[in-house]
């Protein structure tokens, strides 16, 4: 029997992100016609894999926002931020994606770089030196671990952007009167944008931070 050709992960959190995008779009303008019909098993397969298209395009745009603009190039990268001394001001904010590692893992990595590097490293330097060392590639336990966190933060990533984008699309077209339920809607969809972007911070820090606390406890 063949392998089901697409990761689990990978799979539903596009397929997600693209029907929650089609749903949007028949509350602002109409169509697609999905909410409240009795669709056929064809109809069904269609917006699936219409969702599926729409949650790869939308991939491209929430990976430009939220991870590099706002994760990396506004709050910084986790390999910066987990080598600071103490939080910067927008830490209490976004208080977990910027708590730095514990100062004696911090010592032991930036002494195990000074031993293996011919300069100092920082930054995204740092994390690819970690990144591609052969006993870290080689750990399964800690590539299994990363992958997760990897295919959680992608699904969080993307499912906030279509829900911020939603939410303020929705918003923008809609007179703001509570007693309509579209505007709740969109509130909604805000709300939900909000609760993923820390949940996509939290994935996307933890991903750096397993590799520098592996790379700091070898001997």
């Amino acid at each position: 029997m063949k392998e089901f050709p697409f990761d689990p992960y990978d799979f539903f959190g596009y397929l997600a992100t693209g029907l929650l995008a089609l749903f949007a779009l028949q509350i602002i303008i109409g169509v697609p016609e999905i909410l409240g019909k009795d669709l056929k098993a064809l109809e069904i397969a269609a917006v699936t894999l219409a969702a599926y298209v729409v949650g790869q395009i939308l991939a491209t745009p929430a990976k430009f926002f939220l991870e590099d603009l706002l994760a990396r190039a506004i709050l910084k990268a986790p390999s910066m931020n987990l080598m600071r001394a103490r939080r910067p001001w927008y830490g209490y904010v976004f208080y977990q994606y910027c708590t730095p590692l514990a100062p004696s893992a911090r010592e032991r990595v930036l002494a195990k770089v000074k031993q293996e590097a011919t300069k100092t490293l920082g930054g995204e330097d740092l994390f690819v030196h970690v990144r591609f060392r052969e006993y870290v590639c080689t750990n399964e336990k800690l590539i299994a671990r990363i992958n997760a966190f990897l295919n959680k933060y992608g699904f969080a990533r993307n499912l906030s952007f279509a829900c911020l984008a939603a939410g303020i699309a929705i918003l923008a077209t809609r007179p703001m009167d509570w007693n309509d339920v579209t505007v709740r809607y969109g509130v909604l969809a805000l709300a939900a944008g909000i609760g993923l972007l820390f949940r996509f911070l939290k994935f996307y820090r933890q991903y750096t931070y397993e590799l520098f606390n592996v790379y700091a406890g070898r001997p």
